[in-house]
């Protein structure tokens, strides 16, 4: 076989091999993304609101059961601060389902095409 030849061949070679070390980190991520989904469920904790506070250090809303609870959390330890009222917790609605939430998502998207791409030629905004 030629120079040239070998040349192709080894190049198709390489971008085989890449393509199935791709493939394999592909499944790979998803198959650990999945397992770890599977540990951090909980049916009686749930993190509601956090705020970072600095390097290592935040602060934690978490439902526990019907109880909410304030922790200080550092880089190495956690501490119970207090109990907070469910009157005083501010939650965002999920209440909206799939079709609703596509909706406000395109009208959106159509204000931006509006706002940004209906531009004439020449006309600035």
């Amino acid at each position: 076989m030629s120079n040239g030849t070998e040349y192709v061949f080894q190049l198709i070679w390489y971008l085989i091999v890449f393509l199935l070390v791709i493939g394999v980190a592909f499944y790979i991520t998803r198959f650990i993304g999945q397992s770890t989904l599977r540990y951090t469920r909980s049916t009686n904790l749930q993190v509601i609101d956090y705020i970072i506070l600095g390097r290592d250090k935040g602060l934690y809303i978490v439902k526990v059961g019907d109880k909410f609870l304030l922790i200080g959390v550092s880089n190495s330890n956690i501490t119970y601060l207090t109990e907070i009222n469910k009157e005083d917790i501010k939650t965002l609605s999920n209440d909206k389902d799939f079709v609703t939430n596509l909706n406000i998502s395109i009208e959106r998207l159509k204000q931006l095409k509006n706002r940004y791409l209906s531009k004439k030629d020449g006309e600035q905004k």
